[in-house]
């Protein structure tokens, strides 16, 4: 169909952007799986910072959740501000590409004991680091905790989480655009959702439904750049990550796909700083599930994106990354915990841009 194909190179004319990273590893995971992983390295005129940063995105979402053109990127940001800064494709997403008879089966566990097991790993090969620290947005939080309750966190040092709640009390009404979809894990392999968001890329935001309320605050984005991070970053969602996630919507509860392990009961106690960052207009990750991990977590530290906090607005789930001013509001109090926890270098480390 040739005005299909027309439609498509005018849309990814319009909407696509390319990395900001500097360098692009591809790492293998204990199953053979190899994901790729980006850097960005810090800026030369930053205060050196010891240990490095892991970025996670969130569900049916790559890399370019941080990896986004100026003001916007987190990665980038903390790169300028002297931070060894890296950011994942988790298996099926991004550039981490998989065999479709592989990718059916991906579930948040392999995320969780594969992937940022490698991860993690690498990072501290190549940084000479003793250890990391992270920074997940909704299911990327969420996998850090898994992590911690999983107690393969032995070299996290620090972490943040963003929007990222343990459970969800609010059932169905988390994801309103998903409900009729649910039966559907029952016969479909999986969510195909990275092809249609291209397609209907340049009719984002026009349209400011209840639906779409849950996930951002309207007013707070710009909306050629969410148009962008649509049209780039929307990930389709593998048949075995959509049921487990099916199940936590249903029982609001947070576990492995095998049901033999509970993440929020073998989190209690968790001695790991964390900053747990909540967005007062997030209707996907409400304020009390969010929460939820204080109690849990001693040395936690509570955030509210919000004018409580001497912001400009009350931030929403998506806006937490790429809100107006979230590069002057949220970012900088993610940079002060990060660095906070992090060892000042006694010297300046001079780190190459290898060519990939």
């Amino acid at each position: 169909m040739p005005l299909l194909g027309l439609y498509k190179a005018l849309v990814r004319q319009r909407y696509e952007t390319g990395t900001r990273a500097d360098e692009i590893h591809r790492v293998p995971c204990a199953d053979g799986v190899r994901i790729a992983i980006k850097r960005f390295l810090p800026h030369r005129d930053s205060e050196p910072r010891r240990l490095p940063v892991l970025c996670v995105p969130g569900l049916g979402a790559d890399s370019t959740n941080f990896d986004a053109p100026e003001p916007y990127g987190l990665a980038p940001w903390l790169a300028g501000r002297g931070f060894d800064t890296w950011v994942i494709d988790l298996r099926g997403t991004g550039m981490s590409k998989l065999p479709y008879r592989k990718w059916v089966g991906v579930t948040f566990d392999d995320f969780v004991g594969l992937d940022l097991v490698a991860a993690v790993d690498h990072l501290c090969a190549k940084s000479g680091a003793p250890g990391v620290m992270v920074v997940g947005h909704s299911m990327g939080g969420l996998a850090l905790y898994a992590m911690l309750a999983r107690q393969q966190a032995t070299r996290v040092r620090a972490g943040v989480t963003l929007g990222s709640p343990l459970g969800f009390p609010q059932g169905w009404e988390a994801m309103p655009l998903l409900r009729p979809l649910k039966r559907l894990g029952d016969i479909a392999p999986g969510l195909h959702l990275e092809p249609l968001s291209q397609l209907v890329a340049p009719l984002a935001l026009r349209f400011n439904s209840a639906a779409l309320k849950r996930f951002l605050v309207l007013d707070n984005v710009d909306t050629r750049m969410a148009r962008r991070l649509m049209y780039r970053a929307v990930q389709s969602i593998p048949r075995g990550l959509m049921l487990q996630f099916r199940e936590w919507i249903d029982r609001d509860v947070f576990r492995s796909a095998d049901g033999e392990l509970d993440y929020r009961a073998r989190l209690a106690g968790c001695a790991l700083p964390v900053l747990v960052v909540g967005a007062p207009h997030d209707g996907l990750a409400r304020l009390d599930a969010v929460r939820r991990a204080l109690p849990l977590l001693p040395h936690a530290r509570f955030l509210l994106a919000g004018r409580d906090e001497g912001m400009s607005t009350d931030y929403g789930h998506i806006d937490l990354l790429f809100g107006r001013r979230a590069h002057q509001e949220v970012f900088p109090r993610i940079a002060d915990w990060l660095g906070e926890h992090d060892a000042v270098a006694t010297s300046t480390r001079r780190l190459r841009v290898v060519a990939l």
